[in-house]
């Protein structure tokens, strides 16, 4: 019995020639590996992703500013008060003015019965008239004149005798106040004025 000797490796087959024009050649260029994203820079998975989003999808919402209250005006700086005040001022001033300009050019303030007493050593000025405003003065001896006004009370006038401000010679002349004009004895003068005069040596004790 003959043993079977193994089977050896088949004859060797011969390269092939390459053939160029045969060939099916492919131009593929591997993805580049993903490396590290930059500073600063998406990576590919957020440019997709954020390409991909929706128009205003995910988008914060501005909150709403809350109106600020209306300032209000204090009653006292409305101007409608202010044109009141002003107002009134005015009339009170026009009011003020009219009462002393009538006061002082009334036709009816007329000096009449002045007449003079000497009480308790002073002497008494006194004569009838509406309650308004008159001019005193005084009338030395010698045709000096005093301004004695700020003395009248009312329809009358007391000058003390301490003061030395009337003599035996001294004479007292009254009018309405705020007549213009001379400060005058004279009886057609006065009369014009509306006064009237009286001498300390008539008095009465």
């Amino acid at each position: 019995m003959v043993r079977g000797r193994a089977a050896g490796p088949g004859p060797l087959r011969a390269a092939e020639p390459f053939d160029p024009e045969g060939a099916e050649m492919t131009d593929r260029t591997p993805p580049p590996a993903a490396g590290p994203a930059a500073l600063g820079q998406p990576t590919n998975a957020a440019r997709v992703s954020g390409g991909a989003r929706a128009l205003g999808s995910g988008s914060s919402v501005l909150p709403e500013l809350a109106e600020a209250p209306p300032r209000t005006r204090r009653w006292w700086l409305h101007p409608a008060f202010l044109v009141s005040v002003g107002l009134t001022f005015l009339a009170l001033a026009g009011a003020l003015a009219w009462w002393i300009v009538s006061m002082a050019t009334d036709s009816s303030v007329r000096v009449e019965g002045l007449s003079a007493s000497v009480e308790s050593g002073n002497l008494r000025l006194d004569w009838s008239g509406p309650d308004a405003d008159y001019q005193l003065f005084v009338v030395d001896g010698d045709g000096a004149q005093t301004d004695l006004s700020g003395l009248v009370r009312g329809t009358e006038a007391w000058i003390p005798a301490a003061a030395g401000l009337a003599d035996d010679r001294s004479c007292f002349v009254v009018r309405p106040g705020g007549t213009e004009g001379e400060v005058s004895l004279d009886a057609a003068t006065l009369s014009g004025q509306r006064g009237a005069s009286v001498c300390a040596a008539d008095a009465s004790s």
